[in-house]
């Protein structure tokens, strides 16, 4: 038997530049997908959130539309890649919220795959299984994401930010300051990674390049976007002034300036929110509100349209500030929605048990 805890992650900067082969500033987050897991001639695993067992054929591995199309990927992206493996019985539970905007598609599919590579001694390195897990929810279950999610919960590291070049997959750790905690803020509205509305972004970023003979976001200057059509300018100049921020975010963060990190995340959110238009009115309330109440800094965090806000406040004002956002956001919305203070975690971790 063997058990996997496979981290959720947030992203501190950088949405929605990673399918543009941009920078990013992801953390790996200490709520988990636990997957306890043997060997087994079948694929059956019963979801302690979704109360139900799915169970599917390993010879004729199909989509069905459901939570377990991010297990049934993983075993089909090992089978079309050549690997040998056979099923698995487990077991899905954990504390990380489902759908709330916190990498649980990723962290899911991490867990099965770290699971299968100790149990059938595939020999993955961490890179690789970042890309297999990239690559079955692109191409089986449809989503056309970037690499951030699956890169952040593989390789998370315990009290350090990774800053990301996802073009290279260079990266590096930066240590985050012990005085200070993430406040993740969900809005209790659900978002369809899925949707038209971000494939139709990532569409719009793979043509502008096409159109300026470019390959990757970090090489476009914002003047070389004047010809462009008018949504193409608009979108794909958020993408490159946040390839600006990133850089400039973790220069900040290395120098322990954290007014500036946070008021290059706050200008991330509403460039995100104006020019971009993938915020929502309860998103735009929780970073106006937390910067209102002490915060240095905050914004939308993964694809937006809806999901989960973060905010990086000072540890002695954190409490204050979740619960002072809590109440009006109940006034002003009629909905409780949901919090949770956490910090950098490790990535991915297998131990039989």
């Amino acid at each position: 038997m063997y058990r996997v805890d496979s981290p959720g992650r947030v992203n501190l900067i950088g949405d929605h530049t990673d399918y543009a082969l941009g920078y990013v500033m992801p953390v790996a987050i200490n709520l988990y997908t636990v997957l306890h897991a043997q060997k087994d001639e079948k694929a059956r695993v019963y979801s302690q959130i979704f109360r139900e067992v799915k169970e599917f054929d390993l010879e004729d591995i199909k989509k069905a539309n459901d939570w377990a199309d991010y297990v049934r990927g993983i075993f089909w992206v090992l089978r079309v890649e050549g690997y040998k493996v056979g099923g698995m019985r487990g077991i899905l539970g954990g504390d990380l919220p489902i759908g709330s905007g916190l990498g649980s598609s990723a962290s899911i599919e991490i867990a099965v795959l770290a699971f299968l590579n100790g149990a059938y001694g595939l020999d993955l390195l961490p890179i690789e299984m970042a890309l297999l897990a990239q690559k079955a929810e692109n191409d089986f279950v449809g989503v056309p994401c970037g690499i951030l999610d699956q890169f952040a919960v593989v390789h998370g590291k315990k009290e350090h930010v990774i800053f990301l070049d996802t073009d290279t997959l260079r990266h590096e750790y930066i240590r985050f300051p012990g005085d200070v905690q993430i406040l993740v803020f969900y809005t209790g509205v659900k978002r369809e990674l899925s949707s038209s509305a971000y494939a139709e972004r990532r569409k719009v970023a793979e043509e502008t390049l096409r159109l300026l003979g470019k390959r990757t976001s970090k090489e476009v200057e914002e003047r070389e976007l004047r010809n462009l059509p008018s949504l193409y300018r608009r979108f794909f100049g958020y993408i490159v002034r946040e390839n600006r921020r990133v850089l400039e975010a973790r220069d900040a963060l290395k120098s322990g300036d954290l007014q500036r990190f946070g008021e290059l995340m706050t200008a991330s959110h509403w460039d995100l929110a104006r020019n971009y238009d993938v915020s929502s009115e309860e998103l735009d309330f929780f970073v106006r509100k937390a910067v209102e109440f002490g915060a240095y800094g905050a914004k939308l965090t993964g694809a937006g349209f809806g999901g989960s806000a973060v905010a990086i406040v000072p540890e002695e004002l954190v409490l204050d500030v979740a619960m002072r956002i809590t109440d009006e956001y109940v006034r002003h919305f009629n909905w409780e929605p949901d919090y949770h203070l956490v910090s950098p975690s490790d990535g991915v971790r297998v131990r039989r048990v």
